[in-house]
């Protein structure tokens, strides 16, 4: 959905920008058994390299640092552990490296497996210094109402904070931050993850760079 500003929203829910976004909510908890449900597996793993190294050539992924923000039980950081130069995960809950040097280090990829949906401020992406972010995140249907948005199975209130699609990411960050570009985009995970409709995408991947 390329939100135009053209559904009325209740109360908690503003428009930011092309997306909806949940302004007011409760804190959601993000436990170690959250995380345990919310882990990759090693074919969506490879899956998601596979994609990667067809923009990035192997050359330049042996010269970049990598953090997995929301890295959940680690297997993608298995996955491309020595295809980096050096790989680490961020987590809120769980062993991780610290917010702190999240935000200090000056990283060569970072990659943003459904996280980008649960952030208090989208734009704090642009606060960490990377020269690739590789983003997935669910692909906000078109709506005629609230209510339809409601009734979409990634509609989760307090956990998924912005409603995100690939023709807003696209017009925010030209509107926005005109120095970042978008490499490529696509649906691949969908070859994997079932789609709540047939007729349109369920997860959609950017890789955007600096």
């Amino acid at each position: 959905m390329h939100n135009k500003n053209n559904i009325d929203l209740p109360d908690g829910y503003e428009y930011e920008g092309p997306f909806i976004k949940q302004v007011t909510h409760s804190c959601f908890e993000y436990t170690t058994d959250y995380k345990a449900r919310q882990s990759t597996n090693d074919l969506m793993s490879y899956l998601r390299l596979g994609w990667l190294s067809s923009h990035i050539d192997y050359e330049e992924m042996h010269k970049l640092s990598l953090v997995d923000i929301g890295c959940g039980n680690g297997v993608f950081l298995e996955c491309v552990r020595g295809k980096f130069k050096t790989v680490c995960g961020y987590d809120v809950c769980g062993d991780s490296i610290s917010r702190d040097q999240l935000y200090s280090d000056d990283w060569g990829i970072i990659i943003l497996s459904d996280v980008l949906e649960h952030f208090d401020d989208i734009n704090d992406l642009m606060k960490m210094s990377w020269k690739y972010a590789m983003i997935s995140f669910p692909e906000t249907p078109h709506v005629e109402s609230f209510e339809e948005l409601e009734q979409w199975r990634h509609f989760k209130p307090n956990e998924h904070l912005y409603y995100l699609d690939e023709k807003g990411m696209a017009d925010w960050l030209r509107n926005t931050y005109p120095e970042v570009c978008v490499v490529g985009s696509g649906h691949y995970e969908d070859l994997i993850r079932t789609r709540w409709d047939d007729s349109i995408p369920n997860i959609t991947t950017m890789l955007l760079r600096r």
